[in-house]
């Protein structure tokens, strides 16, 4: 949690300063560099699974996306409330995991969803 609000905080800083697709970019080096040596000290073998590479690859299309729609919210607006309305990811992944994935969900999780989009709307007033 430490580590995404220094990333929240600190993007909204740097688009006080430069165009917010040009912070992605940034953000986006440094966040590569890190990825790249944890692979490298982790030791383990590269895996070549093609379909789930390919996912990967879809999924940092997704990524790219939604960061640079982020970082112009952040530019534009409010940090509390592009971050409550960016953190509403978690809502749609809920239910794609159970419509696709056959995962299910408790009661208290349904009702902390419910609470984060009452928290959304609350924080977007």
């Amino acid at each position: 949690m430490a580590l995404y609000t220094g990333w929240a905080f600190l993007a909204k800083l740097a688009t006080n300063g430069i165009p917010a697709e040009q912070a992605v970019v940034y953000t986006y080096a440094a966040g590569i560099g890190v990825a790249l040596t944890y692979v490298i000290a982790s030791g383990d073998a590269v895996v070549r699974a093609p379909g789930s590479i390919g996912i990967a690859l879809a999924a940092g299309l997704f990524l790219g996306a939604g960061t640079i729609s982020y970082y112009l919210a952040l530019g534009s607006g409010s940090a509390a409330i592009g971050t409550a309305i960016s953190g509403m990811y978690i809502l749609g992944t809920a239910v794609l995991a159970v419509v696709f994935l056959d995962e299910s969900l408790t009661a208290s999780q349904l009702a902390g969803l419910g609470f984060a989009v009452v928290a959304v709307v609350l924080l977007s007033r």
